[in-house]
């Protein structure tokens, strides 16, 4: 099972933040600490914070150190797993699974003309009048995410080398209350495969301090892979 679980973080009250603050590592606590904009500091918290729960729900054992990985991207000390997180604005995910992984989420991207020829590959072109009509590139854009967050190269890999019309291992969801996309490739599972594989959980305080407790949302919606649907779909 890969899990999921999605917050937000403009939810918390300045205690509820300090109580979560004050269970994630030093090390991130400093990262944190490190965003000028609020926002960006409880975001930092939240995503790791539900990385924690996560952890905790599945086994008793203590989650290992979190260090970076040969291109930046995060990984358990002793590869006892794998989990990726992202956030944008006040909307935090994380996912955790037994393979590789990536996820993104991005709210609204206008159309820019400039920004689409910066990052699609050959076999994406043709999505251009797709995302004309739709005004808005945050499919696309989460769906290189997710995949080049997976590989761990990051952003080493140019996002025009990433073709994710051609590539079958890329879900992208999407969300209207709050409005965002969302996708994630996971190592070694196709877009039919992962789908009934992934538990999705929005998440809200518990009642004890620096805890979580699941909320009943309704599903995300499922962007089909030649994506984004017309405008008025």
């Amino acid at each position: 099972m890969i899990e999921l679980a999605i917050a937000r973080s403009d939810l918390l009250d300045g205690y509820a933040f300090g109580q979560f603050r004050a269970r994630v590592p030093l090390d991130r606590r400093r990262k944190g600490d490190g965003y000028h904009r609020a926002e960006d500091r409880y975001a930092s918290v939240v995503a790791f914070s539900l990385l924690q729960h996560l952890w905790g729900r599945r086994t008793a054992e203590a989650m290992p150190p979190v260090v970076p990985g040969a291109f930046g991207k995060p990984r358990f000390q002793g590869g006892r797993g794998h989990f990726n997180l992202s956030h944008d604005a006040s909307v935090c995910v994380c996912v955790l699974s037994p393979v590789p992984v990536g996820v993104d989420v991005q709210s609204r991207v206008p159309y820019s003309e400039g920004l689409f020829d910066r990052m699609a590959a050959p076999g994406e072109r043709r999505l251009r009048g797709r995302l004309v009509r739709a005004d808005d590139l945050s499919a696309l854009w989460t769906r290189k995410e997710a995949v080049v967050k997976r590989t761990g190269r990051g952003l080493s890999t140019p996002l025009e080398d990433v073709d994710t019309v051609a590539a079958p291992d890329v879900l992208t969801l999407a969300s209207e209350d709050p409005p965002f996309r969302l996708s994630v490739s996971a190592e070694g599972l196709s877009e039919a495969d992962l789908l009934p594989r992934l538990r999705i959980e929005w998440m809200r305080p518990g009642p004890a301090p620096g805890t979580w407790t699941t909320v009943q949302r309704g599903a995300l919606r499922q962007i089909p892979r030649f994506l984004p649907e017309p405008a008025g779909a």
